[in-house]
């Protein structure tokens, strides 16, 4: 037998069943069979708990079912109600879902970085990315598909986090994982690849040589082709293209390729570079592009390998364990391949002023460390210490 008990208070009467039920209303009816709850009235409405967007998320492991109102879940700061399903907080509104899930990409991984890639959700308008399953405190990437994440040990696997989300909520998180490359051991290659953008002109796979004890500077590890070579030159005056690499200029990260006819890309050339500073660590195509301490020479340790391999002309830097050859330049004035199997071009990440740097020089009669116009495309070889 069932039994009921009306309370009232304020004008208001609970009406409580014995199995559970609950109802709430002024004239002392019972709650639906249906209804664990229920509130009646024609008077009042009931109100959930209202919080924002942040607060919402905020709320450590929702049950699915969950419902709150968002104060700002809508167009232009709009109130929404809200429910949690399937992982997820979903907007009530017409059209409006918290976006899926990101798919993950082909990371790049190196021997201290990995660069993590996923692909865009539909109706996303931004990306969260974390070290651990935690939205709250994550890295907002806006709409942005990539991380690069640095400092990594070599040979570990990591795993990471990335959520997509818009003005309807944010979506359960994907998990990335990749393993960091073999640790160096310098007289080995490593493989690095290359992915078209701001650095690299295209994208693609190269194993680079190492080697350590060159004459000058032997505590360093140095890679024995040119930074985007396809591989180590045939001779010092070889022209092509896969053996020359890509050319920068001074304190620019972005890396162009000329194969004779065509540069890419295909940018408007800088014509006039003045700037207070040596090469800064940021724009390194050789920290950026292998990772694992790589950096571009200073003007004092080319000067160290010079002189002490007496490299008065080509033949000294051809014959030493870097095998460099004539791979030409880039013209300051319009970016056009100059003198590909006539001299070599590298620089230094040392300035000798605001419009100059440094770089190695030689060709068949001459080698030196002069000044060139920061403007000037150059070839680069990589070092780091070991």
């Amino acid at each position: 037998m069932k039994k009921f008990y009306c309370l009232v208070i304020l004008f208001a009467c609970i009406v409580v069943s014995v199995i559970g039920q609950v109802g709430i209303n002024t004239i002392g009816s019972q709650p639906d069979p249906s209804a664990i709850l229920e509130a009646r009235s024609t008077e009042k409405g009931f109100l959930p708990p209202r919080m924002t967007f942040a607060e919402m998320n905020a709320i450590s492991n929702p049950a699915s079912g969950l419902m709150v109102y968002c104060t700002n879940c809508g167009t232009n700061g709009s109130g929404r109600m809200a429910v949690f399903m399937n992982g997820m907080w979903f907007i009530l509104k017409t059209n409006c879902l918290a976006p899926g899930s990101p798919v993950t990409g082909v990371h790049i991984p190196s021997s201290d970085q990995i660069i993590w890639n996923w692909y865009a959700v539909a109706g996303a308008t931004g990306y969260k990315w974390n070290t651990v399953n935690d939205y709250n405190t994550a890295t907002d990437m806006f709409a942005a598909t990539t991380k690069t994440e640095t400092g990594l040990s070599c040979n570990t696997s990591y795993s990471r986090y990335v959520w997509a989300n818009s003005a309807c909520g944010f979506s359960t998180a994907a998990i990335l994982a990749q393993t960091t490359s073999a640790c160096l051991s310098c007289g080995a290659p490593i493989t690095i690849n290359h992915v078209a953008g701001a650095t690299a002109p295209v994208t693609k796979t190269v194993s680079y040589g190492t080697v350590t004890n060159i004459p000058g500077e032997t505590s360093k590890c140095w890679i024995t082709s040119n930074l985007g070579a396809d591989h180590q030159a045939t001779s010092v005056d070889d022209a092509t293209e896969p053996s020359a690499g890509w050319y920068w200029q001074f304190n620019r990260k972005q890396g162009f390729k000329h194969d004779g006819t065509t540069r890419t890309p295909a940018t408007t050339w800088i014509t006039v570079i003045t700037e207070n500073s040596d090469w800064i660590s940021t724009n390194d195509p050789c920290a950026i592009e292998l990772g694992g301490g790589w950096r571009i020479p200073t003007s004092a340790e080319w000067n160290n390998v010079r002189n002490t391999g007496n490299w008065t002309n080509w033949n000294g830097p051809w014959n030493s364990g870097l095998k460099m050859h004539a791979a030409g330049s880039l013209f300051a004035n319009d970016g056009s391949l100059q003198l590909r199997d006539y001299w070599g071009n590298y620089w230094s990440s040392t300035q000798s002023d605001t419009p100059w740097g440094w770089f190695l020089y030689f060709d068949s009669g001459w080698g030196s460390m002069p000044e060139s116009v920061k403007a000037n495309g150059a070839t680069l070889r990589c070092v780091r210490n070991q």
